[in-house]
């Protein structure tokens, strides 16, 4: 339906004419751009627009990322495997310095988190673990199941065993083990307690959940400006039409309801299982 909505607002004529005019309209503004910079002279301002650098290849080696998720101002470089369903969000850095960095399938990398290996020293993360927003983790193996809350930080050579948890703001010591099922908390951080079976199935049902929330993001994160464009488009036109539109509309052969985010949503955890 976008694509639709693209070729009825092109302007008539030929495609060849319209770029040559589009592109000579640019190169004068660039001109005009210029010739201001230099009036101003040393107190001009060259202004760039940054180039996002969401997957770089490092070292001839580039991020393996299948169907996950990354998120635009997120970086993944170098050596990087992504599992299915695994996602890196806002802000977050995914850096293979070295060695190896592998994600596993459903597991998430929280917003403004780092995770790096080091030369001697992979990082390894099962299935379905959480790294909490803004911790480091560095060299270090999570295995299945287990969480780190925000604002840890895992140190090089240390392990977290399966369905374990490191509590919100601890710290690792490097080459210290988590065994599977316990609560650690601390800096440096010491066993506090065992998991309880619920607290493990809701870290696993977190991280199934950031699974389904990070499908919907890439959805509509990667969209084309066009396709933004015309979505807000529809959403404004549906938000102004009467209560009873849609159902008056329901049996026409060709009504689509706009899609909602929690329905969305619910579709994709349904799917996940």
């Amino acid at each position: 339906m976008a694509a639709k909505y693209l070729e009825m607002s092109k302007p008539p004529g030929p495609a060849a004419f319209w770029f040559g005019l589009g592109a000579a309209i640019r190169s004068v503004g660039k001109a005009v751009d210029e010739a201001g910079r230099l009036m101003q002279m040393e107190t001009g301002h060259d202004e760039k627009l940054p180039i996002p650098c969401t997957v770089v290849t490092v070292g001839a080696k580039a991020p393996t990322i299948g169907q996950s998720f990354v998120a635009p101002s997120a970086t993944v470089a170098g050596d990087v495997m992504l599992d299915t369903g695994a996602s890196v969000w806002y802000g977050a850095v995914v850096r293979a310095h070295g060695s190896r960095v592998t994600i596993g399938e459903m597991s998430c990398v929280q917003e403004n988190a780092i995770v790096t290996s080091k030369p001697t020293a992979p990082v390894s993360v099962g299935k379905l673990v959480t790294i909490g927003a803004g911790s480091l983790v560095e060299g270090a193996t999570l295995l299945d199941g287990c969480s780190v809350g925000p604002g840890c930080v895992v140190s090089p050579g240390s392990s977290i065993g399966a369905k374990a948890i490191l509590a919100a703001g601890s710290v690792l010591a490097p080459k210290a083990t988590v065994p599977a099922g316990q609560l650690w908390a601390g800096k440096p951080a010491k066993k506090v307690g065992d998991v309880t079976a619920a607290d493990a199935d809701g870290a696993v049902a977190d991280a199934r959940a950031m699974c389904a929330l990070s499908i919907v993001h890439s959805e509509h994160a990667w969209m084309s400006l066009d396709d933004i464009e015309f979505t807000a488009l529809q959403y404004k036109i549906e938000g102004n039409r009467p209560e009873n539109w849609n159902q008056l509309l329901r049996d026409a052969p060709s009504f689509e309801e706009m899609p909602k985010l929690r329905t969305r949503i619910a579709e994709v955890t349904a799917q996940l299982g």
